[in-house]
């Protein structure tokens, strides 16, 4: 009499169970990163994958115990069981480390308000900022996957061109700081009367930079985000809190950035002014001194109008720092 051989297939209970994982992770998966291709690929790569653990554990747990019935079918239920478990785990896991890392960014957000608002040094306060935000940032890339990952790569993005722009603008406002600039005692010479016109014209540049930089942003996030579906829940949500900042932040800053544009404006003139009228005026003990009166008023016009500059642009920082 023949030997009846019994072939390894999976029972209803294997694929019962396999859909019942299948369709809760699809669900889970897809409502997070949205239906499309991208993110239909991806989970379909994630299924194959991790089903050919399941299945080969039960091929060979069938094949020593002598192909007997059901047992590779029971080892691929609880192998499937085991997986489903340790991804459980995994995402707990993971959501944790998620949240710390928005706290932080929250925290750090929080501090260099704080730090500003001290009147704390603001490079300083800056350069602790960005490398918290990125170091946090770079967690969340690490830690998500699909157009969620790509969400947050491309805000990395996104921060890291800003932070460009501001830290040039930073180091062009601190030049014009520097108390050589409009050190009336050694603007004695058109070397000098150069250099310094250089340094006021490349912190007006750099200004008109940052605010074109600023009032684009939105543009540029869409830009930035055109191949994310709209439907994605973590791209919805970046998109609203832009919105929100840009709305409260926007009538602040302009005026503000504007205000920094007519400053360089001003100082340049006095330079201009000082230039034009190169024998017409003395620095003497702390003062400064114009033989015509005309040119005296010109210059005082200018200096109230810089002042008027300065009042504005230290109460519109205040108020920028409060809707940071």
């Amino acid at each position: 009499m023949e030997e009846q051989k019994n072939n390894f297939k999976l029972s209803k209970v294997n694929w019962i169970f396999a859909i019942i994982v299948i369709g809760i992770s699809s669900f889970v998966f897809l409502k997070k990163d949205g239906i499309n291709g991208y993110s239909l690929g991806y989970l379909v790569g994630l299924i194959v994958t991790a089903g050919i653990i399941p299945l080969i554990f039960a091929l060979v747990v069938w094949l020593i115990r002598g192909r007997v019935p059901y047992a590779g079918t029971y080892t691929f239920n609880i192998v499937l069981a085991i997986l489903c478990l340790g991804i459980v785990k995994e995402i707990g896991a993971i959501s944790m480390e998620r949240s710390n890392s928005i706290d932080e960014i929250s925290k750090s957000v929080s501090s260099y308000k704080d730090s500003l608002s001290n009147n704390g040094d603001p490079d300083r306060a800056f350069d602790q900022y960005s490398s918290t935000f990125q170091k946090n940032l770079a967690k969340l890339i690490n830690n998500s996957s699909g157009n969620e990952q790509e969400v947050y790569k491309k805000l990395l993005e996104f921060f890291t061109n800003n932070q460009v722009v501001m830290v040039e603008w930073q180091k062009s406002y601190d030049s014009v700081m520097n108390p050589r600039i409009l050190d009336y005692s050694i603007l004695n010479s058109s070397e000098e009367l150069k250099y310094q016109v250089n340094v006021l014209e490349h912190y007006k540049v750099e200004s008109e930079s940052y605010k074109r930089n600023f009032i684009t942003r939105k543009s540029r996030v869409k830009e930035l985000f055109k191949n994310i579906p709209e439907n994605n829940e973590l791209l919805q949500g970046v998109m609203t809190g832009i919105s929100k900042k840009d709305s409260v932040q926007k009538p602040v800053f302009v005026p503000l950035i504007d205000t920094h544009i007519e400053y360089s404006k001003n100082l340049i003139s006095i330079l201009d002014l000082l230039e034009k009228n190169g024998q017409g005026w003395t620095y003497d003990n702390g003062q400064l001194f114009f033989e015509s009166e005309e040119i005296d008023d010109k210059f005082t016009g200018i200096i109230q109008k810089v002042i008027e500059n300065e009042k504005i642009i230290n109460e519109l920082t205040d108020k920028l720092i409060e809707v940071m």
